[in-house]
């Protein structure tokens, strides 16, 4: 009887995570912060894209209560979220920023931003940052 109730549990919780996230239930706070970055090809720099990690729609990705600088730790979660982002074969340098976007979407003001970091370098910071 118990794991019978715990798999109903288990299963609703499941169904409200999948009709909050397709309803829009979970819709974003404006004043919460994004987590964009952009790659350097030899062609240049490329767009901002934001990273996309979480449970929430595609789309509606965030960065929860940021903070204006971040200690090193936090520099180097934030570079290894970026570095697991689809990059282009080519792209030989990341740069990251944390962004919060205005009530109406229509402008982004600049929490952090991080110095260009090449990808090789990015690779050993993230290696000695684990070991």
């Amino acid at each position: 009887m118990v794991y019978e109730l715990q798999f109903v549990a288990i299963a609703a919780f499941l169904i409200w995570c999948l009709v909050s996230s397709l309803s829009g239930l979970l819709a974003l706070d404006p004043d919460e912060a994004r987590l964009v970055w952009r790659e350097h090809r030899p062609c240049g720099w490329d767009g901002w894209r934001e990273v996309y990690f979480g449970l929430t729609v595609a789309d509606r990705r965030l960065l929860t209560q940021p903070e204006p600088f971040f200690d090193p730790a936090k520099r180097a979660a934030l570079l290894e979220t970026v570095m697991q982002q689809d990059r282009h074969p080519d792209a030989d340098a990341v740069q990251f920023a944390v962004v919060r976007m205005s009530a109406d979407h229509d402008q982004a003001a600049a929490v952090f931003v991080s110095d260009q970091i090449a990808i090789a370098s990015a690779n050993l910071i993230l290696k000695t940052s684990v070991d």
